[in-house]
C-alpha cells in the first residue's frame, strides 16, 4: 500500500511541484447556494434533497426552499435536486474559476401520479427472478457485495428488450446499505440494461456515512475502502501524476501499461500466458510525456492514445479479471476518445464520458463504489 501509506508526504512534493501553475487553486473549496421552488406555483419546496452527485455532500432545503452546500472540492461537479412527486433534475457546475456560486431551481411535477407502492408479497415469481439477476449485476458478486442489501426493492420494475435482455427502472432512488464500506447509497437509476454478455447502468449517486458499531468495524471499513480504491481509475491517474514527478511510481503502485504492437480494429487473440502475448502482440506503453499541459490551472492532462492495457497487481483482496495464466495481475483496457483526460490533483476525471473502461476496472459495481470526496489518506471511517 505504497500510495496510501506515503500519500501525505507525497502530497507535499506534488503540491510544491505544481505550485507555479496552480497556486491559486490548491486546497481551494467552494460553496453552492440556491432556492428550490415549484415551477408552476413558484411556491418554495421545503425538505427537497439537494446533493453533489457521487459524494457525501448534500443538504435538504429549508422551509423557504433555500439550501447551502459548502466545502465543494475544486473541479466540475453535478448537482442533483429531487423531491417526491416531482421530476428530479441535474445541473453541472464548474468550480475551477468561481468558488461561490448561487442558483435558482424550478422543479416540475412528475407526469404520472405516484402509485401506491406494492407490497413485496404481490410481486410474482418472475419479478423475483429478475430482482435476483438485477442484484447480481448491480451489486456485483464480490466479497463486498455480500455486505450489501437493497432496502427498497419494491421500487424496481423489470421488462425485456427486443434481444431478451433485462431492463430495469425505478420509481424512487434505490437505497443500498453497504456494510462492507460503511456507506448508505441512494442510487437515482436512469438506465439499466443487461444480457448474457454485457451490462450497462447509469444514474446519480448520493452517499451517506454509516456509524460504525465499534472500533473494530471502523477499522475494517477503513481497510475495505483502501481495497476498493486500489486498482481504480482514480488510483491509476494519481500514480501517473506521481510518475511524472518521480519515475517508478507506476510500478511501485502495482501498475503496468501496455499497448498493441500493431493496432488493429476489433478484438485481438491473446495467448493464455502473458509472456508469449507480450512477445507476439503487446509492448510496454511509453511512460514519457504521459502528462501534458492542461487548458486550466489546477487540472492536469493525462495523455493516453489508442487502446491501453492496464495491469494491476493487487496486494489486498481477491484479484478480478486475471486473464493470463502466468500472472495474478488484474487486466483492464482504457480507450480515451480524444487522446487525453483532464484530472484534478486528487485524480478525479473531469469528463468520465470521454473514457471507455473495460475489464477489471469496469467491474466496480455499487458494492465497490466510493464517493468522490473519499480521501485515501484519511483514517476517518
Amino acid at each position: 500500500m505504497q500510495l496510501i501509506s506515503t500519500l501525505l508526504s507525497k502530497r507535499i512534493l506534488f503540491a510544491l511541484f505544481f505550485l507555479v501553475c496552480s497556486l491559486a487553486v490548491l486546497g481551494q473549496t467552494g460553496s453552492l447556494s440556491g432556492r428550490v421552488i415549484d415551477a408552476g406555483t413558484e411556491e418554495p419546496l421545503p425538505f427537497a434533497n439537494v446533493f453533489i452527485s457521487s459524494t457525501t455532500m448534500g443538504s435538504t432545503t429549508a422551509l423557504d426552499g433555500s439550501f447551502l452546500i459548502e466545502r465543494i472540492p475544486f473541479g466540475a461537479v453535478q448537482l442533483v435536486v429531487s423531491f417526491v412527486g416531482y421530476k428530479h433534475q441535474t445541473f453541472n457546475f464548474d468550480f475551477t474559476e468561481s468558488f461561490n456560486l448561487s442558483t435558482a431551481i424550478s422543479l416540475e411535477p412528475a407526469l404520472e401520479e405516484l402509485s401506491t407502492i406494492e407490497v413485496t408479497s404481490k410481486k410474482d415469481k418472475k419479478w423475483e427472478r429478475n430482482l435476483s439477476k438485477f442484484t447480481k449485476v448491480f451489486l456485483g458478486e464480490t466479497e463486498f457485495s455480500k455486505g450489501c442489501k437493497i432496502l427498497n426493492p419494491w421500487v424496481l420494475e423489470f421488462a425485456e428488450d427486443k434481444d431478451n435482455g433485462l431492463v430495469a427502472t425505478a420509481s424512487r432512488p434505490v437505497e443500498i446499505e453497504n456494510h462492507a464500506l460503511g456507506y448508505k447509497v441512494f442510487y437515482h437509476l436512469r438506465l439499466f440494461k443487461a444480457n448474457s454478455t454485457n451490462f450497462f447502468f447509469t444514474g446519480e449517486t448520493r452517499f451517506e456515512e454509516m456509524t460504525p458499531a465499534d472500533e473494530k468495524q471502523k477499522s475494517q471499513w477503513i481497510k475495505n475502502r483502501v481495497i476498493a480504491f486500489k486498482g481504480s481509475t482514480r488510483h491509476l491517474f494519481l500514480a501517473i501524476l506521481y510518475e511524472y514527478i518521480q519515475k517508478g511510481q507506476l510500478q511501485q503502485e502495482g501498475f503496468a501499461l501496455l499497448q498493441e504492437k500493431f493496432p488493429r480494429e476489433g478484438p485481438i487473440v491473446r495467448h493464455p500466458d502473458l509472456a508469449k502475448t507480450k512477445k507476439e502482440i503487446l509492448i510496454d506503453y511509453p511512460l514519457e510525456n504521459l502528462v501534458g499541459a492542461s487548458y486550466r490551472a489546477g487540472l492536469y492532462r493525462i495523455l493516453l492514445s489508442g487502446k491501453v492495457e492496464v495491469h494491476y497487481k493487487r496486494e489486498q483482496g481477491v484479484p478480478k479479471n486475471t486473464i493470463y495464466n502466468d500472472t495474478l495481475a488484474e487486466v483492464s483496457w482504457l480507450e480515451v476518445k480524444e487522446g487525453y483526460v483532464d484530472v484534478t490533483k486528487t485524480g478525479l476525471n473531469q469528463k468520465p464520458d470521454q473514457l471507455l473502461v473495460s475489464g477489471a476496472m469496469s467491474q466496480g459495481w455499487v458494492a465497490m463504489m466510493l464517493p468522490n470526496d473519499y480521501d485515501p489518506a484519511s483514517n476517518n471511517p
